[in-house]
């Protein structure tokens, strides 16, 4: 079978994506349930990401977006933790809907948010935690030059039991010669901008 390539794109979130989230959110209700318990019932409401969005566009150690697949919304990434002070850094997160999974989307939504956080915002390093099991985001992290730097034991209550997460980071210098090695290598660099 031969797939399309379809067109990711990144932009910041806005009041009027409230609804779209919601619906997006509540045809994944199961899993978040399970996945993401910190979400509750307001999660799944227009009004519930509504006060979502306002909190993220009041917090200046913090960055919202949506993910579009030729402009429609197929998920979230987010830059929290912002830090302007000796570290420059930022941590990751990024969830997309189940149907838009496998497609190399989350690759190239991460491969957005990382030149923004380098080139648009001056951080120096951006970290991110994985579930250990979750082997598709590990290999978009990579493909993206993050670099695994440890576990962290009993990570996160998710599901009834703790969780290890593994922890990757990725800073300006190495994304910047491990983007040249992946141009030279394939004869392209990645387009697109937040």
């Amino acid at each position: 079978m031969i797939h399309a390539p379809v067109e990711v794109g990144l932009r910041p979130w806005g009041l009027d994506d409230a609804e779209e989230l919601a619906a997006m959110y509540g045809a994944a209700a199961t899993e978040l349930a399970v996945e993401e318990p910190w979400c509750g019932p307001d999660f799944l409401t227009a009004a519930g990401q509504g006060a979502r969005v306002r909190r993220c566009l009041a917090d200046e150690a913090a960055e919202g977006f949506v993910i579009t697949v030729s402009g429609a919304i197929a998920g979230h990434l987010s830059l929290d933790r912002i830090r302007r002070d000796i570290l420059e850094s930022a941590d990751i997160g990024y969830w997309v809907a189940p149907r838009h999974r496998r497609h190399g989307i989350v690759t190239r939504a991460i491969g957005l948010a990382v030149a923004h956080a380098f080139d648009g915002l001056g951080l120096h390093r951006i970290h991110a935690t994985t579930d250990l099991d979750n082997t598709a985001s590990c290999r978009a992290l990579e493909a993206n030059g993050f670099q695994r730097v440890g576990v962290i034991h009993d990570f996160a209550l998710v599901g009834g039991r703790w969780r290890d997460g593994q922890l990757y980071q990725l800073t300006a210098d190495h994304w910047r010669s491990f983007s040249r090695g992946s141009a030279a290598g394939s004869g392209r660099r990645g387009t697109g901008g937040v």
